[in-house]
């Protein structure tokens, strides 16, 4: 097959200004993201049905040609499951690509299933049967082989062709307009972040900790949320997650008993340890008032295994009245989202929260009529 690899400004203008007459773009990425907090881009790859690009990110300084392209509103930018994507986009300065197509999605309103990868799509839809040997490829070594710039190449080459194949699988033309109001809302989303404070409530099962522990995790948290973002490390090279539920449980005071926590590698507790320790006795000295409550308005509290299966209930009734599959409705993160947001922050800290993408765009007429809505967060809801 044949591709062309840019690595020069000019080269990329030319091709940009050309895409703009297109009415289809195909886009995918390759990065890196093993220590790093933020992925480390390898390569984009685009084709408007004319000839396959490479850009290699690594040439390439002035992107204000592909920024006008991924903004253009007469072109459909193709992406498959676009989520990381979109990340590796933002960490050069391109965070809206507008209007976005998520083929991924597609595909489940398709009736062909949720989370189906791009290589069983292309052979269910095309009968191609493509070569991914060269997954676990390093984007940013160079040179990259031939047989690497090829799989690459084909990510968008085999894309650009299913646009209308995976249109016409839609049940009802509507659908073709709500897979673009999702792709407004997975641009959005990058817009939508916990502040560091409250970094704790993304953590798995912190709904189960007491007060005192969830103040060291909402002290640890936030500090490691900083420090990653300042070195661009990935959160868990910093301190793990499981790390940081035996410091709430233990609360260690001294060096020497940090050392005895099996987790705590010596480089960290060389490199943290007092850190540690600061944090931790800074949530020990907090007045029980002070500590974070497992959940807040008890009065309305039903138990966080039983609001949970309110809220699947919800999202289930809603997808039936609106005829999509709940799958596409909601994922668990967005139902955490909701739940947290009613009921594991007080009411000042709900005004630092973004707003639950339950009540967002598309999803709010769908969910509304159908979520559990305590009385003392409704006239938020109302006024949104």
């Amino acid at each position: 097959m044949s591709y062309r690899i840019i690595t020069e400004n000019q080269q990329l203008a030319e091709f940009c200004a050309k895409a703009q007459l297109s009415d289809c773009l195909a886009v995918d990425t390759e990065f890196v993201r093993t220590n790093t907090l933020q992925p480390k881009l390898g390569l984009i790859q685009l084709y408007a049905g004319d000839e396959v690009v490479l850009v290699d990110p690594l040439c390439i300084s002035d992107w204000q040609p592909l920024d006008a392209l991924l903004r253009a509103p007469t072109v459909l930018k193709m992406l498959h499951s676009c989520n990381e994507d979109l990340e590796a986009f933002a960490s050069i300065g391109l965070v809206e690509i507008r209007p976005l197509f998520d083929t991924q999605l597609a595909a489940e309103l398709g009736g062909m299933g949720a989370s189906l990868g791009y290589g069983k799509m292309v052979e269910q839809l095309s009968g191609r049967v493509l070569d991914k040997s060269e997954s676990r490829t390093d984007w940013l070594a160079r040179p990259l082989a031939a047989t690497q710039l090829e799989y690459a190449a084909n990510d968008v080459l085999y894309l650009w062709p299913l646009k209308d194949l995976l249109i016409s699988k839609l049940p009802r033309p509507e659908l073709f307009d709500l897979l673009l109001a999702e792709g407004e809302q997975m641009i959005s989303r990058r817009f939508f972040v916990l502040p560091p404070e409250l970094k704790y409530l993304e953590l798995k099962n912190s709904w189960q900790c007491q007060p005192r522990e969830l103040a060291v995790l909402k002290l640890l948290c936030a500090w490691r949320q900083s420090y990653a973002e300042q070195k661009d490390m990935a959160l868990g090279l910093v301190l793990k997650d499981a790390l940081m539920y035996e410091l709430a449980r233990r609360r260690p005071a001294t060096l020497e008993a940090l050392a005895q926590l099996p987790d705590l590698h010596p480089r960290e507790l060389r490199r943290h340890g007092q850190q540690i320790l600061n944090l931790v006795s800074a949530a020990k000295a907090l007045s029980p008032q002070q500590c974070p409550q497992t959940f807040y308005h008890l009065d309305s509290f039903r138990g966080f295994k039983q609001l949970q299966q309110d809220l699947t209930d919800a999202v289930q009734h809603a997808a039936k009245a609106a005829d999509i599959p709940a799958a596409f409705l909601s994922v668990k993160r967005q139902l955490n989202e909701y739940l947290n947001w009613c009921w594991r922050v007080t009411d000042e800290e709900r005004l630092l929260l973004p707003v639950p993408e339950y009540l967002r765009g598309w999803r709010r007429k769908v969910l509304l009529p159908y979520l559990p809505q305590p009385l003392h967060v409704q006239a938020i809801i109302a006024a949104q």
